[in-house]
C-alpha cells in the first residue's frame, strides 16, 4: 500500500479545520475573562468551565496524587502545581488550551502551564510546573484501529504497553517506543526510534496526521495536504506548536518476532563494541535488526546489556551471529509478541529508578569502534569518581543510527531533525543515571556535564564528531533544537509564529526545550 493512498485515507476521515478556525463549543472570550477575573485564579476558571476535570494539592485528591506519582523522576514528582487539569477528550483541551491563552493575554499570574503524556523526561519542569496548571492527558489513551487496518488513531496520554497490547491481539504493530512505561506524546514529537526504524524510519515519519490544539484553542489536523508546514514542524518540534490530541499512524502486519535480553562480562567490551561498529554500516545493515547495547555500572558490578531484536520469527540470524558467539552469562531469546520486549526493557531498570532523581545526556559521532572505547574509559573514570554517591546507576548506552535509517523520512515529506544534511553512519551514545537522593542531583549534574563535555573533545579531536542532539535524549543544558541546523531552526520558528503568533507555547509553557534557547 502505497504512501499518497495511506494519507488520503487519513485525510477522508477526518474535516481539517483552518488554523484561524475559532475554537467549537468554546465559551466567549469575553466569557472566559470575566470568570478569570472574578474566579481570581486560573485553576478556578478551569475547574468552572471543566467541572470535575481540575485537581488540587489535597491529600484527599487522588487524581492529583496519581498524577503526580506517575512521573519518572524525583525531579518531577517534586514539583506541584496549583491544579492538575485531566481532559476526558480533545475538545477539554482545547477548552483548557483557550482559557490559558486568554490569562496569558491578561497577564494572569500562576497560570503557566505543563503539558504531560506519560512523564517519562526526567528534569524538573519538562512536563511538570511549581504553582501553575499541569495538563495530564493520560485520559487521552484510544487505540482506534481503522477497518481496513492500516491507520490508527493514537491518543497522546498512551503508554506504548496500552498501544501495544492492543496491536498485538490483531497481529499489527506501529513505529513506535521500545520501552512501555514510556509516553506516546513525547517520544513521537521528538524523532522516535523503533525496533521497527531499519525499515521505516522514525516514529515521527510515520505519522499520517497530527490532530493539534493551536494556541487560540481551534483543534486543527497537520498532514501533507492539510497545515502541511505545522505538519512537518511537528515531526521532531516537540512541545513548542501545540497540543497534540491525536496521531494518526500507519500500521503494518507484524507478528511475533525474536529478541531478547543478552548479558555479557565486561571482559568481552571491546569485542562487543567491535560488532556494534560493524553492525553500523549502511551498506551491509539488515533492515530487520535492531540493536541496544547498555554498559552498566552498578554497584561496583561492571557487565554489558544488550537488547537484541530482529523483527522476522527468525532465531539467530546471521546479522547476529558474530555477537551470540562471545561467552555470555545469560539470556532471554525467544520468539514473542512486541508487548513481551517492551516489557522487558521497562522491566529491566523502572524498579530500580522510578521515583529516583535521574538523568539523560547525549550526543552523536561518526561510527567509530575506537571512540566508543576512548568514551567507555571516560565514562568508568567518572563513576569512580562518583563512589560516594548513594544508589549510583550508570548506564552508557550505544545505539546504531545509519545513514539508511535516518535518510527514510524524505519519503514522507521529512522532519524537522536536520539529519538529511548528513550522509555518514552514526551512533547515539545515552547516558541514563540515576540515584537515590536529591542532595546529590548537583554533584552528579556536573559530573555527567563535564563527561559529555570531555566526550565532545575527543570526538571533535578524533574527527568524529557530529552536532545533532537527539531531543528525547538531551540533558537540561544541551540544545537539541540548535543542533537541528539554522535553517530548521528558523523554519520551526516561522511555523511557531504563523500558529502561535503571541508566543503562548514559547513564554506561558516554560518547560521542554524553547525555540529561542534550545
Amino acid at each position: 500500500m502505497q504512501l499518497p493512498f495511506l494519507i488520503s485515507l487519513a485525510v477522508a476521515f477526518i474535516i481539517p479545520l483552518p488554523a484561524s478556525a475559532a475554537p467549537a463549543n468554546q465559551p466567549s472570550a469575553t466569557t472566559a475573562k470575566n470568570q478569570l477575573i472574578n474566579s481570581g485564579t486560573c485553576c478556578a476558571a478551569l475547574d468552572y468551565f471543566l467541572p470535575g476535570k481540575v485537581h488540587y494539592n489535597d491529600l484527599t485528591d487522588l487524581s492529583y496524587q496519581t498524577s503526580l506519582l506517575s512521573y519518572w523522576s524525583q525531579q518531577e514528582q517534586s514539583l506541584h502545581p496549583a491544579c492538575i487539569v485531566i481532559p476526558a477528550r480533545s475538545q477539554d483541551v482545547s477548552t483548557a488550551v483557550f482559557i490559558l491563552n486568554i490569562a496569558y493575554t491578561m497577564s494572569m499570574n500562576g497560570c503557566n502551564f505543563a503539558i504531560k503524556s506519560a512523564g517519562h523526561t526526567p528534569q524538573a519542569g519538562a512536563a511538570n510546573i511549581d504553582g501553575g496548571i499541569t495538563i495530564d492527558l493520560a485520559s487521552l489513551n484510544q487505540v482506534t484501529v481503522s477497518s481496513d487496518q492500516s491507520i490508527a488513531g493514537i491518543g497522546p496520554g498512551n503508554r506504548w504497553a496500552n498501544v501495544y497490547t492492543t496491536l498485538d491481539s490483531l497481529d499489527l504493530a506501529m513505529v513506535g517506543g521500545r520501552v512501555s512505561d514510556v509516553g506516546v506524546g513525547g517520544l513521537m514529537t521528538g524523532g522516535g526510534v523503533s525496533f521497527f526504524s531499519g525499515r521505516y524510519g522514525f516514529a515521527c515519519d510515520n505519522v499520517f496526521n497530527f490532530e493539534v490544539v493551536l494556541a487560540s484553542g481551534a483543534t486543527v489536523n497537520a498532514n501533507a495536504t492539510s497545515n502541511p508546514t505545522l505538519y512537518r514542524a511537528l515531526k521532531g518540534g516537540s512541545n513548542n506548536l501545540g497540543v497534540v490530541t491525536r496521531f494518526d499512524v500507519r500500521l503494518f502486519q507484524q507478528g511475533s518476532f525474536w529478541g531478547g535480553s543478552l548479558i555479557q562480562a565486561i571482559t568481552e567490551k571491546q569485542d562487543v563494541i567491535n560488532f556494534i561498529s560493524n553492525f553500523t554500516h549502511s551498506t551491509t545493515y539488515d533492515p530487520y535488526a535492531a540493536l541496544i547495547t547498555n554498559f552498566v555500572w552498578d554497584a561496583g558490578l561492571k557487565l554489558i546489556l544488550s537488547d537484541v531484536e530482529y523483527t522476522k520469527p527468525t532465531p539467530y540470524p546471521p546479522v547476529f551471529v558474530p555477537l551470540f558467539a562471545l561467552p555470555a552469562l545469560a539470556n532471554t531469546m525467544r520468539i514473542a509478541p512486541l508487548s513481551s520486549f517492551t516489557d522487558e526493557i521497562a522491566a529491566s531498570s523502572g524498579p530500580t529508578t522510578d521515583g529516583k532523581s535521574n538523568l539523560f545526556a547525549t550526543m552523536t559521532f561518526t561510527n567509530s569502534a575506537e571512540f566508543m572505547s576512548d568514551f567507555w574509559d571516560l565514562a568508568d573514570a567518572m563513576v569512580t569518581s562518583l563512589s560516594t554517591i548513594t544508589g549510583l546507576l550508570f548506564t552508557l548506552t550505544f545505539q546504531p543510527l545509519p545513514q539508511v535509517i535516518y535518510s527514510k523520512s524524505a519519503a514522507t515529506g521529512g522532519n524537522v531533525l536536520g539529519l538529511d544534511r548528513f550522509t555518514d553512519d552514526f551512533i547515539n551514545a545515552l547516558a541514563v543515571v540515576s540515584w537515590a537522593l536529591p542532595t546529590d542531583d548537583a554533584t552528579v549534574y556536573a559530573a555527567v556535564q563535564q563527561l559529555f563535555d570531555d566526550a565532545v573533545a575527543k570526538a571533535k579531536s578524533m574527527g568524529v564528531w557530529n552536532e545533532f542532539i537527539y531531543l528525547n535524549y538531551a540533558a537540561p543544558w544541551q540544545k537539541p533544537i540548535t543542533s537541528y541546523g539554522q535553517a530548521n531552526k528558523n523554519f520551526l520558528q516561522s511555523v511557531s509564529k504563523k500558529y502561535d503568533p503571541n508566543s503562548l507555547f514559547q513564554k506561558a509553557v516554560p518547560g521542554g526545550f524553547k525555540l529561542a534557547t534550545s
